[in-house]
């Protein structure tokens, strides 16, 4: 702790609680500083995640990439320019994105950490424009008031390559992490110098003291070889498990592989879980067991040694369409119907049935690590895979992955296998939308099933494949991701919220943007203003990249109930300036430029 840090916080002593069960609520010195009142710690009790308050946590967001150069390189890619970082536009994209997560309902990121890209192979931290970028994504966390799963070790795109812990040339490298010596002590250097770095972005306040920070998950998708691997690639992890054998009087086989699979990964997950005890992290362990179909493609061996682990959370994914593009090699499927999927992938253990098994539904809460609609440009899928999710018992879900794209550029192919982003993606932005109310509004372990076998209506919301439609409706808002009649979903009678894409019985639009309308009170009572946010236009050209319009105008009619067009007046504001818009009856009807309005009595 710095001086610099004591001025602003004042320091809380708790006592410990259930010392040997960390998960529960073990907590040792917190420190509360400005921004802290955001937050709420969480704990484990009876498989369940609660906040400090004692309600169920419901956490709803997307994985986001600000500190992983893999990120950086795939918004440069294909521009014909240097891959060097620039800090500064970087920092320009990232804060868009947060705008941009808020704007879509998130309270919740997920952010994978590469020692490649921040550390040494002794697992020391090296001050690279990632670390610094982690620094600054955590301290816009803290200032936003957006929670944080960090996933501490994965390799995605790391730049040192072989010279980091973890190595990302090779597919299957992750279990020698897990039981090569020298591997282990990398990364419990690692994990320690992180959990106690000072921020320099919050006054040098350490990682560990953030209560925003709620779950440590300990590896993203653990992968490892179903067989015995070859000594010539992994010579020091195959000395490892003949050194297990002869330990143990085994003969190499393969149910000795299983076994040696199955107790190096509980001891493994064990050991990170004591470790951030020791550091006194408040954030709850967690273990990642992989996607849809996760048993038949890496074995049983991590399920059960993540049961029999101290551990109190597991995460899964889930991607409806990963086979099929695998397999077809399609780039686009939009036109299938994957509702039929998400019920199989309920009821079939090894697909993600063993959810509903009591050793895990009775002993260990679950979270979504990652999800999305793969190669999927469809808006009906987001909010039955939120249904799903509740139905599986998961308390947070973070979708792979929001995309960071530069303003002066298009988006993602249309094809991309993973593309969400609220200016480029924008009817998948307001499906988005929806499937985090449906995620904070439904039940948990309601059984999954539909009305149709095309479509289905529950609670407040209502999808169809066929109409490739589907939106949320209560007593305060609308939210809906194309045209909109009246017989789809009942419909609020006067909306204090609407966000949608297209038309509906309230708002007629024709531009190809979302658009954000909230009525404005002071206290309980309406000031009779509304407030009008229209994003930019996109569509998807001829190659299939989104292309991007900030400036195109186009009719937007407002019909709310009350709102006679005689008395309101419709304001655009930039730099603080309110110009008057020409309306035309019979509604409130004017030319609407992307931007933000007023519209006022």
């Amino acid at each position: 702790m710095t001086l610099r840090t004591l001025i602003p916080c004042i320091l809380l002593f708790v006592a410990a609680a259930v010392a040997d069960q960390r998960g529960k609520g073990w907590y040792g010195t917190i420190v509360s500083c400005p921004g802290d009142e955001q937050f709420q710690r969480i704990y484990v009790q009876d498989a369940t995640l609660y906040h400090d308050d004692g309600d169920e946590v419901a956490l709803w967001g997307v994985n986001f990439q600000s500190a992983m150069s893999w990120e950086w390189h795939r918004t440069q890619s294909g521009k014909g320019r240097s891959q060097k970082v620039d800090v500064v536009q970087w920092k320009s994209i990232v804060n868009r994105g947060f705008d941009e997560i808020q704007q879509m309902g998130c309270d919740i990121i997920r952010i994978h950490l590469c020692p490649g890209d921040l550390a040494d192979a002794q697992g020391n931290l090296i001050e690279t424009v990632w670390l610094d970028m982690l620094d600054y994504t955590m301290a816009e966390c803290h200032r936003r008031g957006i929670y944080v799963n960090f996933a501490l070790l994965n390799h995605l795109g790391a730049e040192k390559g072989r010279d980091a812990i973890l190595n990302y040339a090779l597919k299957e490298h992750k279990w020698e992490a897990m039981v090569v010596p020298g591997k282990l002590e990398a990364t419990d250097n690692y994990i320690r110098q992180l959990v106690n770095r000072p921020n320099p972005y919050d006054g040098g306040r350490i990682y560990k003291e953030y209560p925003g920070w709620i779950i440590a998950e300990i590896m993203n998708e653990p992968t490892w070889p179903k067989s015995v691997p070859s000594e010539r690639e992994f010579p020091d992890g195959v000395r490892v498990y003949e050194e297990w054998l002869s330990a143990n009087g085994q003969q190499d086989s393969s149910n000795a592989w299983n076994l040696f699979k199955t107790e190096s990964i509980r001891t493994y997950i064990n050991r990170i879980d004591r470790l951030l005890y020791e550091e006194r992290v408040p954030a709850v362990a967690c273990w990642n067991l992989f996607w849809s179909q996760g048993p038949l493609h890496q074995g049983w061996e991590s399920f059960d040694a993540a049961v029999d682990s101290a551990v109190p959370v597991v995460s899964f994914s889930t991607y409806p369409g990963q086979n099929d593009a695998q397999k077809s090699g399609r780039r686009d499927l939009s036109d299938r119907n994957y509702l039929p999927y998400l019920e199989q992938s309920y009821r079939d253990r090894e697909w993600q049935g063993w959810l509903q098994e009591k050793r895990f539904k009775g002993k260990k809460a679950s979270i979504v690590y990652e999800y999305e609609t793969w190669h999927n440009q469809s808006t009906y899928l987001y909010p039955a895979m939120a249904k799903y999710f509740r139905a599986q018992g998961a308390q947070v879900a973070t979708m792979w992955t929001y995309y960071l794209y530069d303003n002066r550029e298009g988006g993602l192919s249309r094809n991309h296998s993973h593309n969400l982003n609220m200016v480029t993606t924008p009817r998948k932005a307001a499906s988005f939308l929806i499937a985090g109310q449906v995620f904070k509004n439904t039940p948990r372990y309601v059984p999954y099933e539909t009305t149709e076998d095309e479509a289905d209506r529950f609670g407040n919301a209502a999808l169809s494949f066929s109409l490739d439609l589907s939106a949320y409706a209560d007593e305060e808002q609308l939210i809906h991701t194309g045209d909109l009649k009246n017989d789809f979903i009942e419909l609020p009678r006067i909306p204090k919220r609407i966000a949608g894409y297209s038309s509906s019985p309230f708002v007629q639009y024709e531009g190809k943007g979302m658009y954000f309308l909230k009525a404005v009170f002071e206290g309980e009572k309406f000031s009779n203003r509304w407030m009008l946010k229209i994003m930019p236009h996109a569509v998807f050209a001829d190659e299939g990249r989104a292309v991007v319009n900030h400036n195109k105008a186009f009719p937007l009619s407002l019909d709310i109930p009350g709102m006679d067009r005689r008395q309101w007046a419709v304001f655009r504001i930039e730099n603080g300036k309110h110009t008057r818009v020409q309306t035309k009856p019979p509604s409130i009807t004017f030319s609407a430029k992307p931007g933000e309005y007023e519209i006022r009595k």
